[in-house]
C-alpha cells in the first residue's frame, strides 16, 4: 500500500470525525432537535467572533492562492503531461484547418459544428476559440493548451466571486471565500484538465460565469445580468454535449423557483429567454438538421451539417432488456465517483490515489449536500428584525426569497447533473458538469465545520494542504509516465521526422503498437493540408461511430501483413535471422516505417544503406 493510500485512509476518517463533531456541538447548540436539520438560534444569542481578515489582507491572500493555481497549470505545460491525446489532436488540427483554409477536416466550410470523428467529439466553442488563438499566434502544443489554462485560472478566481456573494453578510466572510478558491486552485480534477485539451475542460468556467451572472441577477433583480445569465447557459450548449441536458432542466427548475419565489417576473423570463434562443439559434438548427430530418445548410461561408453516425446509442441508456440493469449500474458509478473514485476512468482525468476531489473529501461534501437539500425543500426564515438573521436562513441582503433562490442555483443545478449522471454511461468528462456543485458544497460543509467547532476546521485546511502538496509533487515528477498510454510521448515528433525525410512521395507506414488513432496526430504534428486529406482519406469504416482513418495521401497507419507477420513472429526474431529486414528491402525499399523499438528489434539487423532513427520511443526505418 502506497503513503498516499495510507493517508487517505486516515484523512477520510479525520474528516467523518470533523463532521461529528461539527454534528454535535450544533445539536447542542440548538438545544432541541438533530442538528443541521433544525434551526439554530438566532446570531444574537450566539457568540462569534468576528472575521480577523481585512479585505485588504484577503484579497492579498487571494492574489497568491492564485498564483499558486497559475503555476499549476502553466508550469511545463507543454511537456507534462508529455505527447497528445487523439481528442486533443482533433480539436487542435481542425481549429488548424479552419483557421488557415477555411474548412475542417471534413471539408466543410466554417461548420457551426464540427462534425470531427463524425458523431462529434469536439464541440464548437473550443474548436472557434482555437482558430482565434492559431490566427493570432500560430500552432503548437503550448498555445493548444493555453485556453484551457488560462480558463482554468479564470475560473478559481470566478470562484472566490461566488463564494463571496453567499457569504457577503457573514463575518467569516472573507476566510470561507478564501478557503473554497484555495481548494479550487488545488484540486486534482481541476489542474488536470486545466492541462489539456478536452472540449469539456472549459466548461466549468462557462458554467461557472452563467452561474454567477444568475446569482447576480436575483440578488440585485436586473433584467441585464438575466439576460447576459442567459447568453452564458446558451454558450455552455457550445461547450460540450452533456450540457444539452444539465442546462435546460437546469433553467427549468431554477426559473419555476425563482418566479415562485417573485425574484423573477415574466418579462425578465421573456426576456432572457429570448436572449438564450439567439445565442443557440445556430446549435438548434444543427441539432434539427441532426434529429428532425431538415436539409443540411451547405454554402461557401458557413455550414449546418449532419454526422456521419450517431452516439445516442453508446451514451444514452436505451429502453429495453438491461434497462434497469444499466441504470442500477449507472447509480453505482456515480456514487463511487463521489466517494472513492472510479478507477476504469482514463488516467487523462485523474491521478490515482488523488482522483477527482482527494478521496477524503466525500464525507465533508455529504454534509454540504445535505445542507443544500435542507434548504430547497425549507420555506425560509424569516429575519429576526434586529438586523440578523437566524443562521441556517442565508439571507441576503434580509431578503429570505433572494436567498433561497441563490442556494436553489446550486441545487438545482447539481439535481440536474445526478439526472444526466444516471440517464448516461457516465464517466468523468461527461460528469465534467457535477464537480463544480461538488466542490461547492464541499465548501458548504465545511463552512458547517467552522461555525461550529473552528478548531476542526483548521485541521482540515492542514489536511487539504498535505494532501495537496504530495498531489503536485506527484503529478509533476510522474504523471506523464502514468499517462503515457493515452498522449503518446514521442509519436508525433516521430512522423514529423518521417514526414520529412518522405515529402509527399514515398509512402509512409505507421506502427500501431500501443497506439489509439494515430492518423490524428500525424495530421496536427505535420500540419498536413485538410484539403489533401479530405480527398484522399480512406476510412477503416466509413459507418463506424468514430472514423478512423486506415490511411491518407503517402501516410498508412499498420504495417503491411507481411512485414506485420515477422515483427509478430517472436522465434524469427529470438533466431537473430534478417527476414524483417529482408522482407522491407525487397517489398518496400523506397518506404518509411515508422515502428515501436519492439517491432525494430523483431526486424533484426538492418541492411547496407538502410537508417534507424530513433525519436521517442519510436524508430525511423528508411532508405
Amino acid at each position: 500500500m502506497r503513503i498516499i493510500d495510507i493517508y487517505n485512509c486516515i484523512a477520510t476518517a479525520a474528516c467523518a470525525f470533523m463532521g461529528a463533531a461539527a454534528f454535535i456541538v450544533h445539536k447542542k447548540r440548538s438545544g432541541n432537535g438533530i442538528g443541521f436539520l433544525n434551526k439554530a438560534k438566532p446570531s444574537g444569542e450566539r457568540s462569534e467572533s468576528r472575521s480577523s481578515l481585512s479585505n485588504r489582507t484577503t484579497y492579498i491572500i487571494l492574489a497568491l492562492i492564485l498564483v499558486i493555481a497559475s503555476f499549476l497549470r502553466l508550469f511545463k505545460l507543454g511537456s507534462i503531461p508529455l505527447g497528445l491525446a487523439p481528442d486533443e489532436a482533433s480539436i487542435g488540427y481542425d481549429a488548424y484547418a479552419i483557421a488557415k483554409f477555411g474548412i475542417d477536416r471534413n471539408g466543410y466550410a466554417y461548420p457551426v459544428y464540427p462534425i470531427t470523428w463524425g458523431p462529434g467529439g469536439g464541440s464548437p466553442l473550443l474548436i472557434y476559440l482555437n482558430v482565434l488563438s492559431i490566427k493570432l499566434f500560430g500552432t503548437g502544443i503550448v498555445k493548444l493548451r493555453m485556453i484551457p489554462a488560462i480558463c482554468g485560472i479564470l475560473t478559481v478566481a470566478l470562484f472566490f466571486f461566488i463564494l463571496k456573494e453567499f457569504t457577503a453578510k457573514r463575518a467569516y466572510s472573507n476566510e470561507i471565500s478564501l478557503f473554497g478558491t484555495a481548494f479550487l486552485a488545488v484540486c486534482p480534477w481541476h489542474v488536470i484538465l486545466s492541462r489539456w485539451t478536452l472540449d469539456s475542460n472549459i466548461m466549468p468556467f462557462t458554467l461557472g460565469l452563467a452561474v454567477y451572472l444568475f446569482m447576480l441577477g436575483i440578488k440585485r433583480n436586473s433584467t441585464l445580468f438575466y439576460c447576459l445569465s442567459a447568453g452564458m447557459y446558451s454558450i455552455c450548449m457550445y461547450s460540450y454535449g452533456s450540457a444539452t441536458i444539465v442546462v435546460p432542466l437546469h433553467l427549468l427548475l431554477i426559473c419555476i423557483i425563482c418566479l415562485r419565489k417573485k425574484v423573477l417576473n415574466i418579462k425578465q423570463l421573456i426576456a432572457s429567454g429570448v436572449t438564450f434562443m439567439v445565442v443557440f439559434a445556430p446549435l438548434f438548427v444543427f441539432y434539427a438538421v441532426n434529429y428532425l430530418g431538415l436539409p443540411e445548410i451547405i454554402t461557401e461561408h458557413f455550414c449546418i451539417n449532419k454526422f456521419t453516425a450517431s452516439r445516442t446509442g453508446e451514451v444514452f441508456l436505451t429502453p429495453g432488456t438491461g434497462f434497469f440493469g444499466q441504470l442500477i449500474e449507472n447509480a453505482k458509478t456515480l456514487l463511487i465517483a463521489l466517494t472513492i473514485g472510479d478507477r476504469h476512468e482514463m488516467l487523462c482525468h485523474f491521478y490515482p490515489g488523488y482522483w477527482m476531489l482527494y478521496v477524503f473529501t466525500f464525507p465533508i461534501v455529504f454534509i454540504g449536500i445535505a445542507i443544500g437539500v435542507k434548504k430547497l425543500f425549507a420555506r425560509g426564515e424569516k429575519d429576526t428584525g434586529d438586523g440578523s438573521t437566524a443562521e441556517d436562513a442565508d439571507v441576503v441582503d434580509g431578503d429570505v426569497n433572494v436567498s433561497y433562490a441563490m442556494n436553489a442555483v446550486w441545487s438545482t443545478l447539481l439535481i440536474s447533473c445526478f439526472v444526466m449522471a444516471i440517464a448516461i454511461k457516465a464517466d468523468a468528462s461527461r460528469m465534467v458538469m457535477m464537480y463544480l456543485p461538488l466542490i461547492f458544497y464541499f465548501v458548504k460543509g465545511a463552512e458547517y465545520i467552522y461555525k461550529n467547532v473552528r478548531k476542526c476546521f483548521y485541521a482540515l485546511c492542514v489536511v487539504v494542504l498535505l494532501a495537496a502538496i504530495s498531489f503536485s509533487k506527484d503529478y509533476f515528477t510522474d504523471f506523464t509516465n502514468k499517462a503515457a498510454d493515452v498522449f503518446m510521448p514521442g509519436y508525433g515528433d516521430a512522423m514529423v521526422r518521417a514526414y520529412e525525410i518522405a515529402g509527399d512521395d514515398r509512402t509512409v507506414y505507421s506502427t500501431y503498437d500501443g497506439l489509439s488513432s494515430p492518423f490524428m496526430l500525424a495530421l496536427y504534428y505535420t500540419n498536413y493540408s485538410p484539403v489533401d486529406f479530405h480527398n484522399t482519406v480512406v476510412y477503416k469504416d466509413p459507418e463506424d461511430e468514430f472514423r478512423v482513418a486506415a490511411s491518407y495521401g503517402n501516410f498508412v497507419f499498420g504495417l503491411p501483413e507481411d512485414v506485420l507477420a515477422v515483427v509478430s513472429d517472436d522465434e524469427s526474431a529470438d533466431a537473430g535471422t534478417e527476414v524483417g529486414a529482408d522482407v522491407i528491402e525487397a517489398n518496400y525499399g523506397d518506404d518509411i516505417f515508422v515502428l515501436s523499438i519492439a517491432e525494430k528489434d523483431a526486424l533484426g539487423d538492418l541492411p547496407n544503406g538502410y537508417n534507424a532513427e530513433q525519436v521517442g520511443g519510436y524508430v525511423i526505418v528508411y532508405k
